[in-house]
């Protein structure tokens, strides 16, 4: 997930578009998307209000977004793709199985595959390596939490 710094965040969004307004828009509503999903999940509190907040991104906002109007064909398949694995390290993070519990633990952070995806549509592969990395120091690397951690949870 992103950090609680709205300006760091804007500008790596930006960043990672190459400037494209609509583009890191629309990166800000998955990250928002994918908040409140979470919260749903996890949370007892606000949770009227947050399937609220989740209908009105989902339905309102994302499908009126200029970017993922002109990019739905090729964004569709890999939000669906991240949709699955977030389920997915769900149900494997209780697995007997050792491998599924690590698989599981990296798969529930798959929404860094869009932010991928709108690199590469922005920029190119090159662009799209160079902000994959950026996106998992800006994100990931001063996390300590371990499997075993997230198992817990």
């Amino acid at each position: 997930m992103l950090p609680n710094e709205p300006d760091a965040v804007r500008a790596a969004l930006l960043r990672w578009t190459r400037g494209d307004e609509a583009a890191a828009d629309f990166l800000s509503e998955i990250a928002e998307i994918a908040r409140l999903a979470d919260d749903i999940v996890d949370e007892d509190e606000n949770r009227q209000r947050n399937v609220c907040w989740l209908l009105v991104r989902t339905l309102t906002r994302l499908p009126v977004n200029p970017f993922f109007v002109r990019h739905a064909a090729t964004l569709a398949p890999i939000i669906n793709s991240v949709i699955v694995q977030w389920e997915l390290s769900d149900e494997w993070r209780s697995s007997r199985d050792a491998l599924k519990r690590q698989f599981g633990f990296v798969m529930r952070e798959a929404v860094g595959s869009i932010v991928t995806a709108v690199a590469a549509i922005c920029g190119g592969y090159d662009h799209a390596k160079t902000t994959a990395e950026d996106f998992f120091e800006f994100c990931h690397a001063g996390s300590r939490e371990t499997v075993e951690d997230w198992m817990r949870d």
